[in-house]
């Protein structure tokens, strides 16, 4: 094991060496005549071997510390180069970066932000995995993860919140034209409904009823899909009534292909947050991640 003490007597031998004193490799160190002696003088003990031949003008490497000084060089050599490459990294992302998020979401928003900065670092790798399942982030191996609703509340979490997920309830044009109009939440009751199938169970709408009071709206289990992009497809299809985060169905409001219903009913939506270990260095690649989603999240 390298510890201070011997990497310092490497480095006076070496700098004693080629300044060919002690008094002038003491004076490039920074340091006394005689530690640069003192350190020499140990490094040739515990060697046990004489590495420079001393007279009172002159000091020249014996043959075998010709030799030392040679592998020396080298090792310093590469110290130098690793602590270059490391000074490097600290300036630009690299290594792997593993991320997980909700499938759609992540697919749709996480992907296309984090993309571009493995296209601008050619050193960044990206292992990106999409699921619905809450993950042990330190049990995975998992950076970074993107999580709606809770985001869990652990000693060895930080969670940064990136902004909101509105939910609107949607339909198709041709679906509203089948039915009578909906003006309050009892009126949902006569349309099918499109429901996100959980754990073996239809997830709850989340609404405002006529009291402006926050509620979860049971829909009715006939419909039920594992997948919010099943469930996306099967309204814009005209199937039934969906409750659709407003980024996944944005385009579709605006083009006609869906319908807000109920926009008065519409809650506050759920949180999205970024979720990773806390540590004392964060690593430069993670860094730049959380920025760059907390950047676009708005958008």
């Amino acid at each position: 094991m390298i510890n201070s003490d011997r990497l310092n007597t490497i480095r006076a031998f070496v700098q004693a060496a080629q300044a060919g004193g002690f008094s002038l490799a003491a004076e490039q160190l920074g340091l006394s005549r005689s530690t640069v002696g003192k350190a020499v003088a140990r490094l040739e003990s515990r060697l046990q071997v004489k590495l420079f031949q001393r007279t009172t003008r002159s000091l020249s490497l014996t043959s075998e510390g010709q030799r030392f000084y040679e592998d020396c060089l080298q090792i310093l050599a590469s110290l130098d180069a690793a602590e270059n490459r490391l000074a490097l990294h600290a300036r630009e992302p690299s290594g792997r970066l593993r991320v997980s998020a909700p499938p759609l979401f992540g697919e749709k928003w996480v992907l296309p932000v984090l993309m571009p900065l493995a296209q601008r670092w050619q050193e960044l790798s990206l292992d990106v995995q999409f699921s619905t399942k809450r993950i042990d982030l330190a049990a995975e191996g998992v950076d970074l993860a993107i999580r709606i609703g809770d985001p869990g509340h652990h000693a060895d979490l930080t969670a940064r919140h990136l902004g909101t997920q509105p939910l609107l309830l949607c339909a198709a044009p041709v679906l509203l034209d089948s039915f009578p109009a909906i003006s309050r939440l009892d009126d949902l009751t006569g349309f099918p409904h499109l429901t996100l199938l959980q754990q073996g169970r239809s997830q709850a709408w989340l609404l405002k009823n006529q009291q402006n009071e926050l509620i979860y709206w049971q829909p009715a289990d006939r419909l039920r899909l594992s997948t919010m992009s099943a469930v996306y497809a099967a309204c814009i299809a005209g199937i039934g009534i969906a409750q659709l985060p407003r980024w996944l169905v944005n385009d579709e409001l605006a083009n006609g292909q869906l319908i807000e219903v109920l926009p008065e009913s519409r809650s506050s939506g759920l949180p999205v947050y970024a979720v990773w270990l806390k540590t004392t260095a964060m690593p430069l690649r993670l860094r730049y991640a959380i920025d760059a989603l907390l950047a676009a999240f708005p958008r």
